[in-house]
């Protein structure tokens, strides 16, 4: 998402470690971008949808978060976690972008072995759009993301 100039990074993608979890990305609209998942954070679902609302107050608001494919720990799957979170915020839309292959290199067809990740993801509800993006440059589709949140 970095690479557009809106996040104020001269199209670069960030190194530090530390980044700003809010952004203003319109006249009446904010991203909260969270940048570890609530999987490895050891989170519940409730703990994630408290925390989630948590840090967006009232207003118009974008939200991007990774997810793992599958439970772990003590979060339920991705298409679990994002109905939840469609319950709690009923959202206008959702966007899901699966990358891959994932930080381990992992392929979409490993995600869920035996599963069709997309087909899941689809199946959530009606305002699930679901698109796959190929990651193996770290440079490319970044527009694509940020895209997804031009609303102004």
């Amino acid at each position: 998402m970095f690479l557009d100039h809106r996040f104020h990074t001269k199209g670069k993608i960030p190194t530090k470690l530390k980044l700003p979890d809010h952004y203003a990305i319109g006249n009446d609209r904010h991203l909260y971008l969270r940048l570890t998942s609530p999987h490895e954070s050891t989170e519940t679902l409730p703990e994630f949808i408290a925390k989630t609302r948590d840090k967006m107050p009232s207003g118009r608001w974008c939200f991007a978060s990774p997810l793992h494919p599958g439970s772990f720990k003590q979060m339920p799957d991705a298409m679990t976690t994002i109905g939840a979170f469609i319950k709690a915020f009923e959202p206008e839309r959702v966007r899901v972008a699966v990358l891959c292959p994932n930080h381990k290199g992992v392929d979409l067809d490993g995600f869920l072995p035996g599963r069709d990740l997309l087909a899941d993801m689809h199946s959530i509800d009606d305002r699930v759009e679901v698109v796959a993006l190929d990651v193996r440059k770290r440079n490319r589709n970044g527009l694509v993301l940020a895209d997804f949140f031009d609303f102004t």
